[in-house]
């Protein structure tokens, strides 16, 4: 009876052990070990209290030691409850806990996560918060984690991990300033807390929200004035704010002493916003001899070599990479790419068929392989190359291609047929494929055909939002008002809210119709929903234009060329300027444009229509 009793004994304090070994004397279990140890403590002492006295062997040779009263030992007084390192728990609630334990242990830990979180609201308890936040978290339960995250940080605010937990939960539902406060009090602590996670996952706020963070950030700067990161989260900040020049500021100050490769790329998209784009690049080759083993760096430098057409550098930077990490598909394509804008297809094969070999970004390299053979008028190759894309983002353009060769070499039917087969063989991309198939047509002026084939389609589905405004576009291609009011008017009807229906009606008819006052409610139903929206804000100018509203339209029509540099915009605004009397500055206003893009037809016809050149 007394061995049994204490080999229980032993294999349950070996059992707390292993729970202190692994999870610490501060981990979210400790509870529930500080629960086993009392129950074994006090199954120990009442074991002793039972246990029959010793009785003396009369016959025993062994000869008497005789202890001063001084060397015996004081027996130790016996805990009371207020000692004990855990707080009671009533009986339930204790029943409760091992229940969750047990359904834990057994893999059922939905159950597990039921029990914790029902008592963690109950008892306020941190270390029943803390098995509760981490099952959860472990669980993907966001909403309990964030729960029990709360009542773990509130029970224990000395605890890093209970800050960092509510603060990682915060930032799942985008409550970035509560996060922050919990990223505060784990810097208070003296633990590592990650401001510039806050600083990334604020490019998604609202212009308010991100305002409330910087002030969040700049407060916190004023008691930790060094704090490196703080100052980089604050920089991140005042670039997304549209305050590049501080943030810029703010770079070089952190740039002085340390070359951290984040706060040069954030230095590089500062200067890039602030079409710098020039001082980047000697930024770049400036810090890239001081830092000439950095892979990552070498490759920002190539790109924006690239970027503003330095080939021959930007192939140099890629080659040294290349040197490093022969199959490296981004590489190679790259240098691929280099070579097809310098004409060098020779080269340009090299590297495709290198990424072939090594099976890198393969479906890319048999796209461009088919398109320089095509460029060769090497047909039958091409379409052998188009062929083996696979299904990835090439897959849709490669049966352009084939397709496209088929009708141009007077092969319509066999276009068609070919382009129906691909359908039955990929049915989850059939109207991609019809769409394809639709374009192609449209681009080669087979009105008849183009129209057969959406009406087929449309017959089958004719709630098809993406068809409908597909035919409603074509038909304006082909200068069929009838089929684009039709179309239009019926995705309006299917879906009221929908905007760029509602604008492409309004300009449609504002452009082709004398309806302007049609147009104008339509186009502004399209502002009310996307009040941002550069082409609606365009709509709304030109047709405020047709109803010789001028000065009010050349404000849209400003404010729209400043969201989006546009041909046709600025064909448009230098149009009201030059109605207005400002053509000096209608002028100004083409030629800017026609330097972004020089082979504008809308650009030149404007230009030739009103000042005769």
């Amino acid at each position: 009876m007394y061995v049994g009793f204490g080999r229980e004994i032993q294999v349950q304090n070996l059992a707390y052990a292993r729970l202190q070994l692994n999870t610490g004397s501060n981990s979210p279990v400790n509870f529930l070990c500080r629960i086993l140890k009392l129950f074994c403590l006090l199954l120990l002492v009442q074991g002793c209290a039972s246990t029959p006295p010793i009785i003396e062997d009369q016959n025993s040779s062994l000869p008497e030691v005789k202890v001063a009263e001084s060397e015996l030992p004081k027996p130790k007084a016996r805990p009371r409850p207020e000692n004990y390192p855990a707080a009671p728990f009533e009986k339930e609630t204790l029943y409760q806990l091992l229940v969750a334990e047990v359904a834990g242990y057994r893999g059922q830990y939905d159950t597990a996560l039921e029990k914790y979180v029902e008592i963690t609201v109950q008892s306020k308890d941190p270390g029943v918060a803390a098995r509760a936040t981490r099952l959860a978290a472990y669980l993907k339960r966001n909403s309990e984690a964030l729960k029990t995250a709360q009542v773990w940080a509130d029970a224990d605010p000395e605890s890093l991990d209970a800050h960092r937990h509510a603060a990682d939960q915060f930032m799942k539902i985008g409550d970035l300033e509560s996060a922050i406060l919990h990223m505060e009090a784990v810097k208070r602590l003296g633990g590592l807390a990650n401001f510039d996670v806050f600083a990334y996952r604020a490019a998604n706020l609202d212009d308010e929200s991100r305002s409330a963070l910087l002030d969040a950030i700049s407060r916190m700067l004023e008691d930790y004035s060094d704090d490196e990161q703080l100052q980089f989260s604050k920089a991140v900040l005042l670039e997304q704010s549209g305050r590049l020049e501080e943030a810029l500021a703010l770079a070089n100050i952190l740039l002085r002493d340390k070359k951290n490769i984040n706060v040069i790329i954030l230095k590089v998209n500062a200067l890039k916003d602030l079409h710098r784009s020039q001082d980047a690049v000697e930024f770049l080759g400036a810090t890239l001899k001081e830092l000439p083993e950095n892979r990552r760096l070498r490759l920002i430098y190539a790109r924006f070599l690239f970027e503003a057409n330095e080939f021959d550098v930007a192939r140099d930077q890629y080659e040294w990479v290349l040197e490093r990490s022969p199959n490296d598909g981004d590489i190679l394509f790259a240098l691929a790419l280099i070579a097809m804008e310098q004409k060098q297809d020779e080269s340009a094969k090299k590297y495709l068929n290198s990424m072939i070999r090594w099976n890198r970004r393969a479906g890319e390299a048999h796209f461009y392989m088919g398109s320089l053979a095509e460029k060769e008028n090497d047909f039958p190759f091409a379409i052998r190359e188009y062929k083996q894309v696979g299904t990835g983002y090439e897959f849709l353009p490669a049966q352009a291609r084939i397709a496209g060769m088929m009708v141009d070499q007077g092969r319509l039917k066999e276009a068609q047929d070919y382009l129906e087969r691909v359908r039955a063989e990929n049915p989850g991309l059939s109207q991609q494929l019809v769409m394809v198939e639709g374009q192609l047509l449209s681009e080669r002026g087979f009105e008849q055909e183009v129209f057969a084939l959406l009406d087929e389609m449309l017959a089958q589905e004719d709630d098809n939002i993406e068809l409908l405004y597909f035919r409603a576009m074509t038909g304006e291609k082909f200068d069929r008002m009838d089929i684009l009011e039709r179309d239009l008017k019926k995705v309006i009807a299917l879906e009221p809210d929908n905007a760029d229906a509602l604008n492409a009606l309004g300009y449609s008819l504002t452009d082709r119709t004398n309806r302007h006052e049609e147009a104008l409610a339509l186009i502004g139903r399209a502002l009310a929903i996307k009040p941002k929206e550069a082409a609606f804000i365009d709509s709304m100018g030109w047709v405020l234009f047709r109803l010789e509203k001028l000065e009010e339209a050349v404000k849209y029509l400003r404010q729209a060329l400043d969201l989006f540099p546009n041909d046709e915009v600025a064909a448009h605004l230098g149009e009201v300027l030059w109605n207005l009397g400002e053509k000096l500055e209608a002028g100004q206003v083409w030629e800017k444009a026609l330097e972004l893009k020089p082979d504008s037809e809308i650009l030149k016809q404007v230009i030739n229509r009103f000042s005769g050149r």
